[in-house]
């Protein structure tokens, strides 16, 4: 609810599926599902400034941001939601991103094939 008053809904749309789209790309960088999808919580959590809190640092003279713990549980719902309104969808892009980054592999590969048959 709070995401909801502050952030725009295309921005949610872009952020997961963008994580999707990472995860196909790279999926090294998450040692499991459960661990893409806690990033996958706490990038879309990221668009909103009310999850995180300031306090004053008196050793360095300055406003320190923080963000605030969520319940393990919560990550797991959350997650749990938002890859299944986004999963087929983000899935679907990453697979469409790679059939056109192959296209275009093939397409550079067959012009430098043709330049070398005018040499």
């Amino acid at each position: 609810m709070k995401l909801a008053a502050d952030v725009e809904p295309k921005a949610v749309v872009e952020t997961a599926l963008a994580m999707f789209l990472l995860l196909e790309a790279e999926p090294r960088r998450f040692r499991s599902d459960a661990g893409f999808r806690t990033q996958l919580v706490r990038r879309v959590r990221g668009l909103t400034d009310m999850n995180a809190g300031t306090f004053w640092e008196n050793d360095t003279g300055k406003v320190r941001r923080v963000y605030k713990d969520v319940p393990p549980r919560a990550i797991v719902v959350m997650g749990q939601w938002l890859a299944e309104a986004f999963g087929g969808a983000g899935t679907h892009m990453a697979r469409l991103e790679e059939r056109d980054r192959q296209e275009r592999e093939n397409a550079r590969q067959d012009f430098h094939k043709a330049l070398e048959e005018l040499r």
